[in-house]
């Protein structure tokens, strides 16, 4: 995140998260053992994510600098990238 804006988002959504399924997503995101690959998935990944970071994935598409948060700092990229394969 790189803006005002973009930390007081993120500070509102966390904010307004329940607790609950915050622990949740978290420990399913960490244990997830999925098998099945769709054959129209694509997955469109930031080079900076220090949540999920680059090395632990198999991006098709990377985003330069793009983090956790890209869907909103760095949709024009992500939309342009869909557009695309779609």
């Amino acid at each position: 995140m790189k803006t005002a804006n973009e930390k007081q988002l993120l500070r509102d959504i966390l904010k307004d998260t329940n607790p609950a399924f915050f622990k949740w997503a978290i420990n399913e995101i960490i244990n997830w053992e999925n098998e099945t690959m769709p054959a129209n998935n694509i997955h469109i990944h930031g080079n900076k994510d220090r949540i999920i970071p680059i090395k632990n994935v198999k991006a098709d598409y990377v985003i330069e600098g793009g983090g956790h948060f890209m869907t909103v700092n760095k949709a024009k990229e992500i939309g342009q990238i869909i557009r695309t394969v779609v």
